[in-house]
């Protein structure tokens, strides 16, 4: 980033950022803390919100764009899954097969 640059950038969720020369100071919308980066230091951006970086002096910056993590069911809803066909897709896809025409009606 050249100095006195700022970038708005979209949607960074589970971005990683490292500063690799200079400095930057990076804002996240909905996240109440700013970041200011240093030489060697990193930080992953939690919200998929607008983030604004600014280099008053230039800055050296990679950015790695991270998968999100896996989100896992709990017991409860993995069984919930397994009973009732409107809370698991598996569930519901093997019921349509076997009911005439293919159609699944909850009521």
């Amino acid at each position: 980033m050249a100095p006195r640059t700022t970038l708005v950038l979209a949607q960074m969720a589970h971005a990683d950022v490292s500063c690799r020369t200079g400095g930057v100071w990076i804002t996240q919308y909905g996240d109440h803390r700013d970041v200011v980066l240093k030489p060697g230091q990193s930080v992953v951006l939690d919200l998929p919100t607008a983030t604004v970086m600014t280099a008053s002096d230039g800055a050296e910056v990679l950015i790695t764009r991270r998968a999100a993590p896996a989100v896992r069911r709990s017991v409860g809803r993995w069984l919930a899954g397994v009973f009732d066909p409107r809370w698991g897709s598996r569930a519901s896809s093997a019921l349509r097969q076997r009911l005439p025409g293919g159609t699944l009606r909850h009521g």
